[in-house]
């Protein structure tokens, strides 16, 4: 059980959907609001967000935020049941190497 994982449990506001680690570090992708959601954001484990700029509206988005702020080597872990979005974004994060 990751540090994040007992404030992901049971929110209805935040739908985690990959976890990035670096140096000892953690970081939350997560939908923001529904499942339907197109809103995204980047959270620390106490559920803060990373960094001012958020949420974002897409999976695009995160990829540029993340590379301004260094975490474009992290490798994506999917979390939950759906790993399509964790797929995504690990792809444009290479893509963009």
């Amino acid at each position: 059980m990751t540090s994040g994982d007992a404030f992901f449990q049971g929110s209805q506001i935040y739908d985690p959907i990959a976890l990035l680690r670096r140096d000892g570090e953690l970081l939350y992708i997560a939908r923001v609001d529904m499942k339907a959601s197109r809103q995204f954001m980047i959270l620390t484990p106490t559920g803060e967000p990373a960094w001012p700029h958020e949420p974002l509206g897409s999976l695009s988005d995160i990829g540029w935020s993340l590379r301004a702020h260094q975490w474009h080597d992290a490798t994506p872990e999917p979390v939950g049941q759906n790993e399509r979005l964790a797929k995504t974004l690990a792809r444009l994060l290479i893509e963009r190497a």
